[in-house]
């Protein structure tokens, strides 16, 4: 009766292990306001609690000049060096587009786990007229999101 018993709590406990998620990617899209950096905060402790690597994204306009786009990666590096230990920094990308698309694609790319962005908190007809870029990740992303709306 024992063995059974034994063999019972392994099996609970394998399924346990399978179900739990397994996050290695992080994607945080940085607008390189406050705000956006509140995301970051958020998703630090998380990929420090599973080893995972935080990839950053900044979005330009269309039609950058390459200046402009080696100058928000720079900024890109040396924010993501001042916020987080070596250990959690992964991917430093800088793409041009609308940024809904842009953080769904880069999502996709890198086979992210999570994505941590700021919501702006827009609400009525601001918000019905522009949309919100959290809300469209939140509907179209190929993995978790996790908002940070700020206090």
């Amino acid at each position: 009766m024992k063995s059974t018993s034994k063999a019972h709590k392994q099996e609970v406990f394998g399924r346990v292990l399978r179900s739990f998620p397994r996050l290695q990617r992080i994607l945080v899209p940085l607008d390189f306001s406050g705000k956006s950096r509140q995301a970051l905060l958020y998703a630090a402790p998380i990929a420090g609690k599973f080893s995972a690597r935080i990839s950053l994204l900044h979005v330009l306009p269309p039609k950058c000049t390459p200046v402009r786009k080696a100058a928000a990666l720079k900024r890109l590096r040396e924010t993501g060096q001042k916020m987080l230990p070596p250990s959690l920094l992964g991917e430093f990308l800088v793409r041009t587009g609308k940024p809904e698309r842009e953080i769904i694609a880069a999502a996709r790319q890198l086979d992210a786990d999570l994505i941590a962005l700021t919501t702006t908190g827009q609400t009525g007809l601001k918000r019905l007229l522009e949309g919100s870029t959290a809300e469209e990740v939140v509907r179209l992303a190929p993995c978790p999101v996790l908002t940070v709306r700020k206090k």
